[in-house]
């Protein structure tokens, strides 16, 4: 089931940052790197037990990579990851960090459709539809344990650091899960989950990455990786808020429906005292109230006060590479700041 792995990796190619990341270090390079990446991946998928296996049967396929190409693209822009003359434990080191942090990604996933009794993910039934929600989270629980043992590979330090992030993705999911239908959710509500769900991961693929590279500037770019993470979480939300029904794959407004209340609709909540009783209103199978409370959001200034948000974080993200100085390439360090403004241009 799912794309087969070459074929996925050359369309991954198509997208725009994966082209930049191509345009530094070839493309050549990336594809095979990804690729190794993507076959490390489903190898450790498939090592289980029978039922393990078929139970992560095509969830393993799909999704853009983001996390292994920040992984291998910090590692890239370091001094001692530069292209050249290739460095095969360089290069494996590399792989196996993308590796690493796309398999502690996807168990969060299997993780998230058992708790939201999603149906399908990447056009893919997920494992809960097809096995149950017992073995959905037994498997999702295998490949946390794998990535940790992908991690420890690359030693003690960063199967630690794999683990503590797991952790914190845990934090922050049980941080939104506890004010899930809360109108009364704040601002920083909103930050400390998605400094735990989204920004702790891509935070850990900076920081791995470097480390597999030999960087001493890891405190710097695992500075970059969270930012962007915020960036990155923040333009998803809007995008919930603005895409089409065709990109999201879902209804606008998927996540007002579902509970999570973001911060375009809290900024809007701010101005307009009608949303408050909205929220209060919301539930799953009411789309006439979650078009309402979408429509006011979009009439407010709250989008424009998001993106702005979003060109903050891209700031800091770009800022902390100037810590990262010393131990990337000139174009190294163009080409994550330019990844960056990349991801954030989704906003608009």
């Amino acid at each position: 089931m799912g794309e087969e792995p070459g074929a996925h990796v050359l369309r991954l190619l198509g997208l725009e940052p994966h082209r930049l990341v191509a345009g530094f270090a070839t493309e050549e390079r990336l594809a095979a790197d990804l690729r190794a990446c993507v076959d490390l991946v489903r190898e450790e998928a498939g090592s289980g037990d029978e039922l393990i296996a078929r139970s992560l049967a095509g969830v393993v396929s799909g999704g853009k990579r983001l996390r292994p190409l920040l992984a291998l693209a910090t590692a890239y822009a370091t001094r001692i990851g530069a292209p050249g003359p290739d460095r095969p434990a360089d290069r494996e080191r590399a792989v196996r960090a993308g590796a690493a942090v796309e398999l502690l990604h996807v168990a969060s996933l299997v993780h998230d459709d058992v708790m939201d009794e999603a149906d399908v993910r990447h056009g893919v039934p997920t494992a809960n539809v097809r096995e149950g929600n017992i073995r959905a989270v037994l498997a999702g629980d295998f490949l946390l344990a794998r990535a940790v043992a992908v991690a420890c590979g690359l030693g003690r330090r960063e199967g630690a650091l794999v683990s503590e992030t797991f952790a914190r993705l845990c934090d922050g999911q049980a941080r939104e899960s506890a004010l899930l239908f809360d109108a009364a959710r704040t601002e920083g509500d909103y930050y400390d989950a998605i400094t735990g769900k989204t920004a702790a991961l891509l935070a850990t693929s900076c920081r791995l990455g470097a480390l597999a590279a030999g960087a001493e500037t890891t405190e710097a770019l695992t500075s970059y990786g969270h930012h962007l993470g915020l960036a990155y979480q923040l333009v998803d939300d809007l995008l919930d808020l603005t895409g089409s029904e065709e990109r999201l794959r879902k209804p606008a407004g998927h996540d007002v429906a579902m509970g999570v209340f973001t911060l375009p609709v809290l900024y809007a909540r701010e101005e307009d005292a009608r949303l408050a009783g909205l929220l209060d209103a919301v539930r799953p199978e009411d789309g006439g109230t979650v078009r309402e409370v979408v429509d006011l959001v979009k009439d407010s200034s709250a989008l424009r006060r998001t993106r702005a948000a979003v060109e903050e974080q891209t700031r800091h993200a770009v800022g902390a590479l100037s810590g990262a100085a010393a131990g990337l390439t000139p174009a190294g360090s163009a080409m994550l700041s330019e990844l960056v403004a990349c991801l954030a241009r989704r906003a608009h």
